[in-house]
């Protein structure tokens, strides 16, 4: 079905295709339907009228897990067939795309059915409270908080994690009983076009889950349609930007999880050769393209030239090429487009006068297809372009620090606040030090932490609301009280 769209638990052809692109050849494999203003425009009001006249945001929650359980085992069992779409599509190495792109998604998809959403309360009473009344006499009242669906949900998702951040946003909307719109980056429409199959499998009733594909002109249709009452969205900061405008205007409710130029605090005592080892991940790991990979590591200056030592030899043993390859370590990036952004960024970093340690290049042999070396720079100030903004592609910038103080400061010295990292053998250390950085997550010798209770977002321009267990459900809810005076019922 990925010449049509979906709309209304109906398969709807479009006028217009896109084609789609493997970057590890630069080759077209196949073709994804361009849905127009007015084929948005549809799968919105099918989504309206599955909220306002439909069975769907007074389901019962157990009803609504059964569902979500089913589109867990309907992904589970065509896993494979996700996992080498992504390959082709995304360009991601097989073992991610089996463990971080689909694992991910089909775990998280069997938490909300399971656990979070039997585990909500939607309906808190208050107790009895004496004030006056409109008629100034003294009046009891009791009453309940309600927690209810937000409405119709339009939810935008990126390239760099397709199917984990579609399920995350959906199983989210759903579980609150929100109806939705879902619109993918135009690089990876096919693996959430096939998200719809499943969808229809598992049974959802019509207008409950819609899935278009498209450009430009469909994302304005949903962020600034009156019919859509929640917005959310992953990517740039500067698209980010556009869409809360554009949701402004009818004072939509906004989720954005946006970009990323995280800090990676190294002190001396750490154990170097497990920090160099996670400066490698968090330059190769999605080939660069993630917006809570830990970009800018920041080290003792007493322990630089030792950690970077240990850092180019490592990049330089990291096996690029083809993602279908099981020993491929590295793929390309996602377009050309991006491989020259990226490149023009590196260049502006030698002309501010950055070393360029290791890397840099595109790999001698890879000439089909978006590859880039990783890439690794020295003698980095924090004011530098390459500091500052957000390359989204395999580069990592290094900046000695000297002290506590100077490597906080450093760290909060960016636009972004969405990820962290401290390596140090002193927990009361990283503890202190973490609670001063401005970010929505902190993690003391690792990367990140995976936690399904844990929400997840940033601060600054990296966005606004969370996603992530109870906290990301929240972000699909209205609270509304309803009250009585004692004694009237």
């Amino acid at each position: 079905m990925a010449d049509r769209l979906f709309i209304d638990n109906q398969w709807v052809p479009t006028q217009e295709v896109l084609p789609v692109v493997n970057p590890a050849t630069g080759q077209p494999f196949g073709t994804a339907p361009s849905a127009s203003r007015g084929d948005a425009a549809r799968a919105v009001a099918a989504a309206r009228r599955a909220f306002d006249h439909g069975p769907w945001p007074h389901t019962a929650p157990r009803h609504r897990a059964d569902l979500l359980r089913r589109l867990g085992q309907a992904l589970h069992e065509r896993r494979e067939e996700f996992a080498d779409l992504v390959v082709r599509e995304s360009g991601f190495p097989r073992p991610l795309a089996e463990a971080v792109h689909v694992r991910s998604a089909i775990d998280f998809l069997y938490d909300v059915a399971d656990r979070l959403l039997p585990s909500m309360t939607f309906t808190t009473p208050l107790n009895p409270h004496a004030a006056p009344s409109m008629t100034g006499r003294p009046q009891t009242t009791q009453g309940v908080v309600a927690r209810e669906a937000a409405g119709v949900a339009a939810l935008l998702t990126p390239f760099n994690a397709a199917v984990p951040l579609t399920v995350h946003k959906l199983a989210s909307a759903l579980a609150a009983g929100c109806t939705t719109v879902i619109k993918p980056s135009p690089h990876t429409s096919l693996q959430v076009l096939l998200l719809a199959e499943l969808v229809e499998e598992a049974g959802f009733p019509p207008g409950v889950v819609n899935i278009i594909s498209g450009d430009v002109a469909a994302g304005v249709e949903l962020t600034s349609s009156p019919g859509v009452d929640v917005v959310s969205f992953t990517g740039s900061d500067t698209v980010g930007r556009t869409i809360a405008a554009q949701a402004s205007a009818t004072f939509k409710k906004v989720v954005l999880e946006l970009g990323g130029k995280s800090a990676n605090i190294v002190f001396a005592d750490a154990d170097l050769d497990r920090a160099a080892l996670e400066v490698v991940g968090n330059t190769v790991t999605n080939a660069g393209q993630g917006c809570l990979l830990l970009t800018r590591t920041l080290v003792d200056a007493r322990v630089h030239d030792e950690l970077v030592a240990k850092v180019i030899p490592m990049l330089a043993a990291v096996t690029i090429g083809d993602p279908a390859d099981p020993a491929t370590v590295m793929g390309p990036l996602i377009s050309a487009a991006e491989r020259d952004r990226v490149e023009a960024m590196i260049r502006q970093g030698q002309a501010e006068g950055a070393v360029l340690a290791y890397g840099g290049n595109r790999p001698p042999g890879l000439a089909q297809g978006f590859y880039l070396e990783p890439t690794l720079f020295t003698g980095v100030e924090n004011s530098m372009t390459i500091a500052q903004r957000e390359f989204f592609g395999p580069v990592n910038v290094v900046i000695p620090f000297s002290g506590d103080d100077e490597a906080v400061q450093i760290a909060n010295d960016s636009d972004y606040g969405l990820n962290a990292g401290i390596f140090t053998r002193d927990f009361a250390r990283a503890h202190a030090v973490a609670r001063r950085i401005r970010s929505g997550t902190v993690n003391i010798n690792a990367s990140w932490g995976i936690n399904p209770d844990a929400p997840f977002g940033g601060f600054k321009h990296s966005g606004l609301g969370r996603e992530g267990g109870a906290y990301g459900i929240a972000e699909f809810l209205e609270h509304k009280y309803i009250s009585w005076p004692v004694g009237a019922i």
